[in-house]
């Protein structure tokens, strides 16, 4: 009895057990090949081992971003049906044989960004199971080796088994030495190295390679110079991609490995970044001018994407860098980060003759390329332009990416560059670049401009003449716009009103006029970050289809309710996203709603814990502020108060009218409503003792019993309150000053040369901060007397946004106006502070 007992105990623990672990994982289907297959996501979900109550019949197991650290046998056979396994980026070290026993239908295994170390880890008893795959990517696993001068033999009597793979990613080792094994994957088309520690790349690397690899990636090998035998890629007579990026082997050899590929086709050859400035020999200088005879190989190949960015080219001969055999086939070319001048007068023919060729070219990058800094631009917008007189290039019509960001380029006679009309030209980046030579464009269509840094008149020059009114997206950081919209006001942005997304961070804008964006009907997108924003532009509330605001790093100390009732509105639309972090916020009274909107709303914000101060100067966080609420603001009067208040009458009329349906006696009634009604006005409603407080110091005193009292009490009856005549006997003087700043509309600050010496004033200052925070005071007034306004003490620099200074004349002619103004602020609070 006592076992079956026992047993019923076991079974529940583990019901209970497996219930908890079926829920860590979301199912869902998505339509592959128009077949729905069932996924189990169980990414990120801190899992330490592989869920055993998954559907049985799931297809993809994504196990990625967990904390896997070793898998045992048959942790997979409830899940015969499994085609895709993702396990990268967990702690793989460990795999016992029987890992993947039952996993007969697994096509593909991706177990990179581990540590599982090729030297004893991968057997053939491992694959046998899941000798189908088709794609292994077990990439960036090894660590860096100590010796890196030792022959490193891969498992090739593991790795063999897998006879159908056409993807096999691995790490490349110092010096790899790959077995027969390797050959038997006959339908190998994809080979991708990373993780790479190459020292050598010799002839003897892939011979025993299948000849159907198409593509060759060798990345990042940086930590030597990677010596090149001429005929190592000899094995790979169809290779169709080769991508070296990254790879320190040097140009001019990288060029010489094309040898086997001349006169044949292939899509896409990367050469970027592999000279670097840590290999400069006598024989491979770093700084390169391009020869005839480094291009002889490249020269013969119809090559589609061929990019030879970062290689320290400085100059190139006549018939070598742009004399391809077959510039019909080229499509996407990138220059980036070299130091040659592309357009001069000794070339000019050759760059003719290259765009004019270039038939079917779609992008061309020649970015980062500072070739001198003599920079005289000038530009015309002539639509009559005759190449006759002047030096230019036509650029191709099936061009639709140009990138001279951040190059600097100098041609005298300068060289225009023409967009001929029935152009495909849609993406220019401009960015910190100064060329002088001048693009003429013809019914240019650009869809996406991008023009940050320097001055932003050549962007807007160049918007104002596009006539279709394409243009979808603008990345406009750094430009000085601030400048731009104080100058222009509304009208800066007329000419962009097609734009959808729009990028203007980093300009030191600090208020948008009220109409600035309205000539932009399908604004989507738009980023305002690093800006000097003090509050989110009220205007956003007209715009509709906003998705996206980014209004990070600003000196934002809240979020209006209206922009928040806006926010709320288009997540119900469409969604919203908005951030928020980096800003000055403050948790203080006005801001409580905006703290516990914060937590409230189904606006996608970018935290829920935003960096706040409260009143005083103590850091915490928004999270926090909204944990506390009572606690942090229970002296506020705000619209927890008002809430209050309201709940309470609600209260009153509802036990009214049930002490008058069952005819209680009035007196009850009254003596609820009295005590609701002290309540409501302690809280809401507030009764001040004075109407100002003077702070001051020294022989003052004359001056305010002399001046100001008959000026404010007899002329202005006012109620004025002064320590050296109103103060009670008793208390200290801190609770005096405390309690009558907290009794008082106003606050007066006179600042004399004696007030700044004086230790007592900053209580009163502080006092004054706490109270005009909490929204006991008014309003705090600043006078200055026989003292100028920079010498005020550096303590009321946290004041300055809600203080206003008055500064007391010398000239008896400017008397009326001061007290005129002073008069104004202490009644009915007219004037503001700007």
């Amino acid at each position: 009895m006592e076992g079956i007992i026992l047993y019923s105990v076991l079974s529940i623990i583990i019901i209970c057990n497996e219930f908890v672990h079926a829920s860590v994982c979301d199912i869902k289907y998505e339509l592959k090949e128009n077949e729905e297959v069932k996924i189990a996501d169980c990414k990120n979900k801190g899992l330490t081992f592989i869920p055993q109550n998954l559907p049985g019949d799931i297809k993809v197991l994504d196990m990625s971003f967990n904390l896997l650290r070793m898998i045992w046998n048959n942790s997979f056979v409830n899940y015969k049906y499994l085609q895709e396994l993702f396990l990268r980026q967990n702690q793989l070290d460990y795999l016992s044989n029987n890992s993947f026993q039952g996993l007969h239908k697994l096509t593909i295994l991706d177990m990179s960004e581990n540590i599982l170390n090729l030297s004893n880890v991968y057997s053939a008893e491992l694959f046998h199971p899941i000798k189908n795959l088709t794609k292994l990517d077990i990439r960036r696993n090894m660590p860096q080796p100590i010796d890196f001068v030792a022959d490193y033999n891969y498992p090739d009597h593991a790795f063999g088994i897998l006879t159908e793979l056409s993807f096999l990613g691995i790490d490349m080792m110092p010096l790899p030495h790959f077995g027969s094994g390797f050959g038997h994957m006959t339908t190998l088309k994809e080979l991708h190295f990373d993780s790479c520690y190459l020292v050598r790349l010799s002839n003897e690397i892939f011979q025993r390679f299948s000849s159907s690899v198409e593509q060759l990636t060798i990345r990042n090998c940086r930590l030597h110079f990677v010596v090149t035998d001429d005929n190592a890629l000899l094995q790979f007579p169809n290779l169709h991609v080769i991508d070296f990026s990254g790879t320190f082997m040097h140009l001019k050899h990288a060029l010489e490995l094309l040898q086997p590929y001349r006169n044949k086709s292939i899509t896409t050859i990367n050469f970027g970044h592999v000279s670097d400035v840590s290999i400069d020999r006598v024989d491979i200088p770093y700084v390169l001018t391009i020869t005839v005879d480094i291009m002889k190989n490249l020269k013969t190949i119809c090559v589609e994407n061929l990019d030879l960015s970062e290689n320290g080219i400085v100059d190139y001969e006549p018939g070598s860098l742009f004399s391809l055999d077959h510039l019909k086939c080229l499509r996407h070319i990138s220059f980036k980060g070299n130091r040659f001048l592309l357009f001069s007068e000794k070339n000019l023919n050759e760059i003719q003759y290259f765009f004019r060729k270039t038939v079917r070219l779609k992008s061309f990058d020649y970015s980062y390329n500072a070739v001198n800094y003599d920079i005289k631009y000038s530009g015309t917008s002539n639509s009559d332009f005759n190449c006759s007189f002047h030096s230019c290039v036509i650029l191709p019509k099936s061009l639709e990416k140009l990138d001279v960001s951040y190059t600097i380029a100098n041609t005298f006679p300068a060289i225009y560059l023409l967009v001929p009309k029935n152009n495909s030209f849609t993406y220019l980046d401009v960015s910190y670049s100064n060329i002088n030579a001048p693009m003429i464009d013809f019914q240019i269509r650009l869809e996406t401009f991008i023009s940050n840094g320097g001055d932003y008149s050549f962007a807007w020059n160049q918007l104002k003449r596009s006539p279709y009114h394409t243009l979808k997206t603008i990345v406009w950081k750094n430009a000085d716009l601030d400048t731009a919209i104080r100058l222009y006001g509304n009208q800066f942005f007329n000419s962009i009103r097609s734009i959808e997304s729009m990028d203007i961070s980093e300009n030191d804008i600090w208020f948008f006029p009220d109409d600035l964006l309205n000539p932009m009907p399908n604004l989507t997108y738009l980023y305002l970050s690093k800006n000097s924003f003090q509050s989110i532009p009220i205007q956003l509330s007209d715009h509709t289809k906003v998705q996206m605001l980014d209004v990070r790093k600003n000196r934002l100390t809240s979020v209006s309710s209206a922009i928040r009732d806006w926010a709320d509105k288009m997540q119900e639309l469409h969604g919203m996203t908005l951030q928020l972090t980096d800003n000055a916020f403050e948790c203080n009274c006005d801001n409580i709603d905006f703290i516990r909107w914060i937590q409230t709303t189904k606006v996608d914000l970018d935290s829920r814990s935003y960096k706040c101060k409260l009143s005083n100067g103590t850091v915490i966080d928004t999270f926090i502020a909204y944990n506390s609420l009572y606690e942090l603001f229970a002296d506020c009067k705000n619209t927890m108060w008002l809430t209050f208040a309201s709940t309470l009458l609600s209260t009153f009329i509802t036990i009214s009218l049930l002490l008058f349906a069952y005819n209680r006696r009035w007196k009850i009634i009254f003596s609820i409503y009295g005590v609701i009604r002290r309540v409501v006005e302690r809280k809401v409603w507030r009764i001040y003792q004075y109407d100002v407080y003077i702070s001051y110091e020294g022989d003052i005193v004359i001056w305010i019993k002399n001046v100001l009292i008959p000026k404010l009490e007899i002329e202005w009856g006012l109620t004025m309150c002064i320590k050296d005549r109103d103060f009670l006997v008793g208390p200290s003087q801190a609770d005096n000053e405390a309690e009558s700043i907290q009794n008082s509309r106003s606050i007066i600050f006179l600042i004399t040369p004696e007030f700044l010496s004086s230790h007592d004033c900053m209580f009163e200052l502080d006092r004054a901060k706490y109270e005009r925070i909490t929204k006991n005071l008014e309003r705090i007034i600043i006078i200055t007397k026989d003292i100028t306004i920079t010498d005020i003490p550096v303590e009321f620099s946290y004041i300055w946004n809600y203080a206003f200074i008055v500064q007391w004349p010398e000239n008896l002619e400017d008397l009326d106006d001061t007290w005129r103004k002073l008069r104004m602020l202490l009644t009915d609070g007219l004037i503001t502070n700007t």
